[in-house]
This record gives C-alpha cells, structure tokens and sequence, in this order.
C-alpha cells in the first residue's frame, strides 16, 4: 500500500494508524495472504483481527445502546443484532467506499462476484480491530470510529422504540426448574453517588 492510499483510507476511516502493518493486515484477505505463501513470503491476513473487531464492536454498540437509555438485556439485544449483521456491516464498508483498498490477490473479481458482502464485512470487522490494536486497546478512540461508522444505523434507535426487528419467540412461557426453594424477588438497585 504506498503513502497516497494509506492517507487516503485513513482519511475516509477517521483514524490516523500509528503501526501502518495493522492497517496492511485488516486489509488482507486471506486469498491474498495464502497467494503471498505460495511465493515464499509471509504476509498476516486479516481473520485475528475479525474476530477481535467483531467482539470489540459489540462492546461498542452496547454501550452506544445504553447511552441512548436503553436498559435490559433485551432490549439491547434486539436493537445490536440487526446493526452487527454481515449486511449491514457490507453496507457501512460500501458507506466508506472501503472496497478497492483490500488485498485480494488475482482472484479478486471472482471471490468479490462470489462473495462481496461477506468480504466487506469482515473487513469492517478487521479495521475495528485494527483500530483498537493500533491505539493501544484504547476503548474511547475505536468507540468513536463505531459511532462514526454507524452513525445511520445508530440515529433510527430510541430508548421505547420498537426493535428494528423483531422475531416472535417459539414458546411464551417461563422457565421453570426442578429446584425447589423460595421465589426470587427482584432487589431494589441503589444508586451510588461519589462526592469527592
């Protein structure tokens, strides 16, 4: 990647990196890493930082959620899956116009006819790992890349609003246990105030 394209993606990702590898590596198919392999050269590809990126953006899109006053696990829950779907993260990573910087290898347009959704997915995954590696598993910097990034798809969720999707349960009844005992009452929360 010369200096133009690196400043250039940098520029549209709103985050200067620091380790330009971490950049190179969430750019990195590995199509591309494997093709680099066949020719006796090491080059990481982008699947570690996937992962990390998937996990590090649910943290993120949790915490946008309860900023936004939304309280219980379900509530969370229904909201975060539609935003962290491979289609909507497809959609950001055409958003951001990400395509033409990722390193495919000379299968390119065959793997991207087979498969572009997925790519830019984990693409956009990889680059929020790479974010958050980058700036030293710096939480504030990565979470404000996430609310950038998704700000769209953040925007059409308020606190009592209906869910963007929502799946009727199977079974609507509680779950029982065999264990026998007094029933849980739910206790109250108490606040706590720091006056320091």
């Amino acid at each position: 990647m010369d200096e133009d394209d690196r400043e250039e993606i940098e520029q549209i990702l709103g985050y200067h990196f620091f380790e330009p590898q971490h950049l190179i590596r969430a750019l990195t198919h590995p199509a591309c890493a494997h093709e680099m392999l066949q020719q006796n050269k090491r080059c990481m590809d982008q699947e570690a930082y996937s992962t990390l990126g998937d996990a590090v953006l649910k943290t993120g899109l949790i915490l946008y959620l309860m900023e936004k006053g939304l309280e219980t696990k379900g509530e969370i829950t229904v909201n975060k899956e539609p935003i962290e779907k491979n289609e909507t993260l497809a959609k950001v990573g055409k958003r951001l116009k990400i395509k033409r910087f990722i390193r495919l290898g000379r299968g390119e347009k065959e793997l991207l006819r087979l498969g572009e959704e997925t790519i830019l997915a984990d693409t956009v995954e990889a680059l929020i790992g790479a974010i958050f590696l980058d700036s030293d598993a710096g939480f504030g910097v990565v979470k404000q890349c996430i609310g950038l990034w998704f700000e769209p798809e953040l925007k059409k969720i308020k606190k009592g609003a209906a869910p963007l999707k929502v799946e009727t349960p199977l079974i609507n009844r509680p779950i029982s246990s065999s264990r026998r005992g007094a029933p849980r009452v739910k206790k109250p929360q108490s606040r706590l105030t720091w006056r320091g």
